[in-house]
C-alpha cells in the first residue's frame, strides 16, 4: 500500500549519468557534474582531459580521484 513498508534502494540512478562514457560510478558524475560549472574553462579542459586520460577501475569515492584533479577541485 502506497509503498509504505517497500524497501528502499541504496541510490537511484539517473539516465543521464548512465549514459556517459567516465570512468566514474552514478554518485561521482553527478557530484562532479555539479562541481565542474564552477572552474574556469582552463580548469574545466583540464579536469576532462584527465578523465580521458585515466586507464584504472571505477571510481567510487573523492579519495580515488586522481590526485590533480581532486587539487584543481579543491576537493
Amino acid at each position: 500500500m502506497f509503498g509504505i513498508f517497500k524497501k528502499k534502494q541504496d541510490a537511484p540512478t539517473h539516465i543521464a549519468a548512465e549514459r556517459t562514457n567516465l570512468p566514474l560510478d552514478d554518485l561521482m558524475t553527478r557530484m562532479i557534474a555539479q562541481e565542474l560549472p564552477l572552474l574556469d574553462s582552463v580548469d574545466r579542459s583540464r579536469v576532462y582531459e584527465i578523465l580521458r586520460e585515466y586507464d584504472g577501475p571505477t571510481i567510487t569515492s573523492q579519495e580515488e580521484l586522481p590526485a590533480e584533479m581532486r587539487e584543481i577541485m579543491d576537493l
